[in-house]
C-alpha cells in the first residue's frame, strides 16, 4: 500500500439535521444518508507525488444507515491537478490506499462507484461561511449558526476518536444540491461542518 498524508481544509454537508446524528451512532434524520465531503489540500504527498494545492470531493448515498452499506458513491478531482495527482487523489478518495474513513466507506460500505470525474472544485470558505462548488455536479452555501434573535453562535464537536475530523465547527448548510446520474439531492438548512484535518494512510490523525 502506498504511504501518503495530507493536511486540508474540510467541508461536509448531508441530509441530517444540525449536528448529524451519525456522529453519535444514531440513525440518520431521514433514515437514509445522502452527503458529501470536500478537501482543499494545503500540503501532502502520495508516495513521490506532491498533493499541494489540489482538491478532492466524494459524494456518498446510502439507502439506510451508513453501517448497513449498499452505498453508491463518486469521487471528484479538481481538473487543475496533474495526471499523476489525479490518479493519487482518485486512489485515496475511493479508499484503495487506506485512510480510515476513505477505506471504510469506499471498500466496505459502498457497493457501486461511478466513474471518477474531473471538474473544477471551488473552495471559498472563510471561518465557516461561504461556498463550496463542484462544477456541474453540486454545491453548498454555508453560514454560521445563529439564535432566533440573530446572535451568531459557534457550536463545535470534539470527536477524539473521529474518523472524519477530530474537531469541527458546526455550520448551517443554507442550501446544498447534487446532480450526477442517480445521485440526486436538494436540501436547505441542514447539517454542515468545517474543520482542519490531517490524514494519512492510517486515517484521520488530527
Amino acid at each position: 500500500m502506498d504511504r501518503w498524508h495530507f493536511e486540508a481544509d474540510y467541508f461536509t454537508a448531508c441530509n441530517c439535521d444540525w449536528g448529524c446524528s451519525c456522529n453519535f451512532n444514531a440513525r440518520p434524520t431521514e433514515g437514509r444518508c445522502m452527503g458529501w465531503g470536500a478537501w482543499a489540500i494545503r500540503s501532502g504527498r502520495f508516495g513521490d507525488v506532491s498533493l499541494d494545492g489540489t482538491a478532492l470531493a466524494v459524494y456518498y448515498q446510502f439507502p439506510g444507515s451508513v453501517e448497513q452499506g449498499q452505498g453508491t458513491a463518486c469521487a471528484y478531482i479538481d481538473r487543475r491537478a496533474t495526471p499523476q495527482q489525479r490518479q493519487a487523489l482518485a486512489t485515496i478518495g475511493t479508499g484503495k490506499a487506506g485512510g480510515g474513513i476513505f477505506e471504510l466507506f469506499g471498500q466496505q460500505l459502498v457497493s457501486e462507484w461511478l466513474p471518477t470525474r474531473q471538474t473544477l472544485i471551488e473552495f471559498e470558505l472563510n471561518d465557516g461561511a461561504g461556498r463550496v462548488r463542484i462544477e456541474g455536479y453540486g454545491e453548498a452555501d454555508s453560514e454560521l449558526l445563529s439564535d432566533p434573535d440573530g446572535t451568531v453562535i459557534r457550536p463545535s464537536q470534539e470527536l477524539p476518536h473521529g474518523i472524519e475530523f477530530k474537531r469541527g465547527l458546526m455550520t448551517n448548510s443554507k442550501r446544498w444540491w447534487w446532480r450526477d446520474e442517480g445521485l440526486l439531492a436538494s436540501y436547505a438548512n441542514k447539517y454542515g461542518a468545517v474543520a482542519k484535518v490531517r490524514f494519512t494512510h492510517d486515517g484521520c490523525v488530527g
